[in-house]
């Protein structure tokens, strides 16, 4: 996926842990052009009706790698902004409620990427990394040398001990880790067959119960 863009697929789940968590203090490591701080202010600030900046709660901070990808959304949304190697920045920034990696790690070498997440698990106890199935080869755009695809993310490359839950969505994998389990109130609404079956269980009537379930076991089943 090109900087300072990400998959649009993967916003649900990652905005849902987001708002359940209601977190803090908030890290968006590889903000890019800076959706995720949008979005992520809104539901934790302007969602509550603190719609002026001197009411905002949430303190959100933003890593890019690229200084010229800098625009007028870190300075609005962001509580502040950091440019240059997410490996290096990271140890500096203190503690966070949630750290958010999103369609990011791609970019690093496998052992950086182990490097970094190891070292944000050790400062929040939630991260949430979304990143391609599938390693796909991408060069260098915008004479930016951070685009290049280096490595393929998958769920053995977290430390042991680290608790994963696994949402597959299209193109991309999107993992939340943290340090012990996440409640199902967390989760429970971030996995797409999940609103399978809620819709066909609520809109079914007496059919719905043994339907839903059915429906979503074959959607499991599949992905």
């Amino acid at each position: 996926m090109n900087m300072p863009t990400s998959d649009f697929h993967n916003i649900n789940c990652i905005l849902g842990v987001a708002v359940q968590l209601n977190p803090l203090r908030v890290l968006d490591v590889g903000c890019g052009f800076g959706k995720y701080g949008v979005l992520v202010r809104e539901y934790l600030d302007v969602w509550h009706e603190r719609l002026e900046p001197s009411q905002w709660r949430a303190e959100l901070v933003g890593i890019e790698g690229c200084e010229r990808y800098r625009n007028p959304i870190h300075d609005y949304v962001y509580s502040e902004m950091h440019f240059g190697d997410a490996c290096e920045i990271v140890p500096t920034l203190g503690e966070f409620d949630l750290i958010l990696i999103a369609d990011m790690i791609e970019h690093l070498e496998k052992q950086d990427a182990r490097r970094l997440v190891e070292e944000c698990l050790k400062r929040s106890p939630v991260v949430v990394i979304s990143t391609p199935v599938e390693f796909h080869s991408q060069r260098e755009i915008l004479g930016n040398p951070y685009e290049v695809h280096r490595c393929c993310w998958r769920r053995e490359d977290f430390a042991s001990g680290i608790w994963v839950h696994t949402i597959r969505l299209v193109a991309c994998n999107v993992f939340v880790a943290g340090r012990k389990p996440l409640g199902k109130d967390v989760i429970a609404l971030t996995d797409p067959t999940d609103y399978v079956y809620l819709r066909s269980r609520l809109k079914l009537g007496w059919l719905g119960l043994p339907l839903s379930l059915g429906l979503r076991f074959l959607c499991r089943l599949l992905s």
